[in-house]
Formats: C-alpha cells, structure tokens, sequence
C-alpha cells in the first residue's frame, strides 16, 4: 500500500488525501514588480556583494525535488537544466504549476540571477545550475516517487540536492536514502521544520546523522519562532520575508524554513565550486566551523545549532582536517515507517541520494513589501 506524502501550510487547516487534516506553514504573498528587498543578501547578513567576488557557484548542480522549477522566469534563464518530471505532467521538470510556486521559489533562492535589468530575485549562488526533479503538484508526493527522484539526483550528476519536505518517523528508506547520498560524496541540507511553536517533533530526514539540518532566524538573526529545534539541528538562515520568484515571471515572499535550507544549500555550491577537491567533510566543516553562534566559538545551541551560515567566512576559512564528520555527534536517531511529509513553507531542502532498494525502478525523463495573503490548495 503506499502512503502519500503530504506538505502543509501555516493557519489553515485542510482535509486532504485520506481526510488527514494538517496545518498551513507559509504565508505567502505577489507581486508583479522587481525585488527592492532581499535582506539576507545585504551586508548587515550574508554581504553577497563581496562573496560573489570569491565564489558564484559556477560548474556545480543542485538539485531542487520539488514541484518543478519554472525555466521561462527571467531571474532563472539559463540556470535551470533539463531535469524529470516524475508527476508526468510535463517533459523536463522546467514546469512549475503548484499554487505557491514552490519549486521555482526555492530554486531562486539558490541560483536567482535577478533577471536581464538586475532588478529582480538573485540567488545567493547565481551561478550554480538547477537540477529540477518533479514530484509534486504541490499537495501531495508519492513516496515511490520521491524515491525515484533521489536515484535520479544522484546518477545525473547533483553535487548538492535540495528537498522541502519533512516526516516525524525515521523512515529506515530515507535513512539509507541519505546515507547513499553522503557515500556517493553528495552534500545533504534539510529543514528542521516548521512546527517549534506547535509540539516540536524531531524531524526526518533532517534528524539523520551526516544532514545539514537547518533552522530559521528573523532579521535580527535570532531564532524565528516558529522553527523547530533540537540536538539535531546544525545550521541556521533566513526564514521569515523571503522574497523570491514565482513561476509566471512575478514574485512572492514567504516565510519558513523552506527558504532557510536552500541558502545553506546555496553555500555548499559557492564552496564546491570554490574548493572543488575538497570533500564533503571539508566542506561541512567549512560551514559548521564559521557560522556565527550566540555563544562562545564551537559551541551549538538547539535553536541556532552552530549558528547562522557565514558564507564570507567559510569561503576564507583554512583548509580543514577531514577525518572526522562534523555533523555525526549532534544528530538524532531512530527507526521507523513511512509517514506524512510537509513542505516547509518557502524552501527547505534536504540534499539526499538513492536507496538500493529502488535503483532498479524505472525512471521517466522528465523585496519589495506587499500584503501577506495565505494560499492553501489540498
């Protein structure tokens, strides 16, 4: 029997597939206008100005499962690549029809080259390319499915891959989904989640060891109060007014930890691309050893883990040691079965790979400030 994957959204409550109910968590809003306000791109946060000068994410993919990425955007031409759809509702994967725009929101978070007058949503790395794997319509996915599409990431070449969806069961296929992907030298992101205000479950796969689970912060770079928190949870970034493309050619900004990952995913590509013989581990450590904690340096906390991502200063860190995973000591475990998975608001993402229980499926080729309006499709 399979069970279907379910996202959510914050302050509305829906009967969906099964009649289970689950909450909203983004809020969203349009606008047919150019970008005046991307906050985590200005020199009071990530300074991207000066990081571009260092590192665009040029020559590396990131993979977005998600509901498809919207190529025609022009904040989006020419980054996105044929990917899949696994939905089969278009050939590539460039169709984004889900009413949040979901998928191309979070690709532009990643790699937003802010449109032919640079007026638009930028990416934090503009350069890197989008892997788009669809396998969604925006209220549900299948689990084979998203399967499928983690095989598909990790043999068509994803250096880092990027997944807004989260459960409370430590599925043991997404935990060696996850291990497979780390194995085969894949950079792994996750949301921590949206519901820190509302019972704080540990989440998977975020929760898994060797994961960059990662929280949500305000302007202020303080925990934004709905993210969740635990032992697991690594990294922090933006999560409350993301401002970014929608499928169509506007803009929308929204809140959640949807938009967090992907700018810790879009750091993995400035490294990787910046330190291509690095591994994994090094680039990890990169991001983990530099993030600006609340405390002492080294210390994590469960809001922030290490702290927010520093691209400026993981880019211009020393070269660190490989021997040991950063990560591994602070992650949670468990076991478990398939359960319901939510989309994290705007875009966080997890980088996961393939399982081998499913490598033999077939696969099908495939700021400025406006007023805050809920979407809630089922």
């Amino acid at each position: 029997m399979r069970t279907a994957y379910h996202r959510t959204w914050r302050g509305t409550l829906l009967a969906c597939l099964l009649l289970v109910t689950l909450p909203v968590d983004a809020w969203a809003t349009t606008s047919s206008g150019p970008a005046a306000d991307q906050w985590p791109l200005d020199a009071q946060h990530f300074g991207a100005d000066r990081v571009w000068r260092l590192s665009q994410g040029a020559d590396v993919t990131v993979a977005v499962t998600d509901t498809g990425v919207d190529a025609r955007h022009p904040d989006l031409a020419g980054r996105v690549l044929p990917g899949v759809d696994l939905t089969n509702r278009a050939a590539n994967g460039q169709v984004d029809v889900s009413p949040d725009a979901h998928g191309t929101s979070v690709a532009a978070v990643i790699a937003g080259t802010g449109g032919p007058h640079g007026k638009g949503a930028f990416g934090l790395a503009p350069k890197a390319a989008i892997l788009p794997i669809r396998v969604s319509d925006g209220s549900a996915v299948d689990p084979q499915l998203l399967a499928q599409a983690l095989v598909y990431a990790v043999r068509h070449g994803a250096d880092v891959i990027n997944i807004s969806m989260t459960t409370p069961v430590a599925d043991p296929e997404l935990r060696n989904a996850t291990k497979y992907a780390l194995d085969h030298h894949v950079i792994v992101v996750a949301a921590a989640g949206n519901n820190g205000d509302s019972g704080n479950p540990v989440e998977y796969p975020a929760a898994f060891p060797g994961v960059l689970a990662v929280a949500g912060t305000n302007r202020e770079n303080a925990p934004w109060k709905s993210s969740e928190r635990g032992s697991y949870v690594s990294l922090a970034a933006p999560a409350v007014t993301i401002r970014s493309a929608r499928s169509g050619g506007g803009y929308l900004t929204a809140d959640g930890t949807s938009y967090a990952a992907p700018y810790v995913a879009a750091t993995a590509a400035l490294l990787r691309a910046a330190y291509p013989r690095e591994s994994v581990r090094q680039i990890v450590a990169r991001m983990v050893g530099t993030a600006r904690g609340s405390g002492p340096a080294g210390s994590r906390d469960d809001r922030l883990g290490h702290g927010v991502v520093n691209p400026w200063g993981a880019l211009n860190a020393p070269v660190p040691h490989s021997a040991t995973d950063p990560l591994t000591a602070t992650a949670a475990g468990g076991s478990g079965s398939a359960a319901w998975y939510g989309w994290l608001g705007g875009g966080a993402a997890v980088v996961l790979g393939a399982v081998g229980a499913v490598a033999g499926l077939r696969l099908r080729r495939r700021r400025n400030t406006s007023t805050r309006a809920s979407g809630a499709p089922c």
